[in-house]
């Protein structure tokens, strides 16, 4: 996907692997709206970049429409969204004993944010029809395999792996790139005062910029690898997961749904 002179927005773009992908994007040449809950943080981050910064709750389809309505606005149109933003909640370990309040923060902000921002991604792109595009969504590897300190994470990321895989075959008849980032442990609000913990238990953490050239790794993929789920850990670059098929007669109906 060509970058330079082109518009890319980021939700949780303020810090971790938004704010690292937010520079590498504005240094090869793309105009970044930066969205965040912290707005002061966004605003700060953009403007040290050359671009917008809005306060955004990406679980109020609300907040995310009025957001990316903004960045068209103020850029004319959008080329990439990289629907980043995610929490993680505390909780004992015993799913008996689980806030159900803290459980809606997590699937909010993990699943709702993606499919509302994916929604006003689409109605944007749209307006450019002949220009390549591309939705990317940050997942974890959690989203890849049973993470048991935290099954509702997991459930989360799980849900939008599988989501952006069933949209990705749709959108490329499009023009509109779908893919999924799953990091392993990385440097961000999410691991919170957690890394001296994890390295001393011999779990590498990596930086935000290892997650980001992921990103634009993904960005200059083929065209017909859309779809395609991200792979990044520790000393290793990143790689696409294959999924095995499940084949069956059920195969049948899973074809990619027609725009009405």
């Amino acid at each position: 996907m060509r970058l330079a002179g082109r518009v890319a927005l980021i939700t949780g773009g303020a810090s971790g692997i938004g704010r690292a992908t937010a520079v590498r994007l504005a240094a090869a040449g793309m105009r970044v709206c930066v969205l965040d809950l912290d707005g002061a943080a966004a605003t700060a981050v953009a403007a040290s970049l050359g671009g917008i910064g809005l306060c955004c709750d990406v679980t109020d389809p609300d907040q995310i429409d009025e957001a990316f309505d903004a960045c068209v606005a103020e850029f004319g149109g959008l080329d990439l969204a990289f629907l980043n933003a995610g929490v993680t909640i505390e909780w004992s370990g015993d799913i008996g004993s689980l806030d159900l309040h803290e459980y809606r923060k997590s699937f909010g902000v993990n699943v709702d944010g993606v499919v509302f921002g994916v929604r006003a991604a689409v109605r944007a792109m749209r307006s450019r029809p002949d220009a390549d595009r591309a939705i990317l969504a940050t997942a974890s590897l959690a989203g890849l395999m049973p993470w048991y300190p935290d099954p509702v994470y997991a459930l989360g990321k799980h849900a939008v792996v599988g989501f952006m895989r069933s949209v990705a075959p749709s959108l490329a008849a499009e023009g509109i790139a779908v893919h999924t980032i799953c990091p392993g442990i990385t440097e961000t609000g999410v691991l919170g005062d957690r890394r001296p913990l994890v390295e001393r238990i011999g779990v590498p953490v990596m930086e935000p910029e290892t997650v980001a050239d992921a990103v634009l790794a993904a960005l200059d993929a083929a065209s017909d690898a859309a779809g395609s789920c991200w792979v990044v850990q520790h000393g290793t670059p990143p790689w696409t997961m294959d999924f095995p098929a499940v084949d069956g007669p059920d195969s049948r109906l899973n074809v990619p749904a027609a725009r009405r």
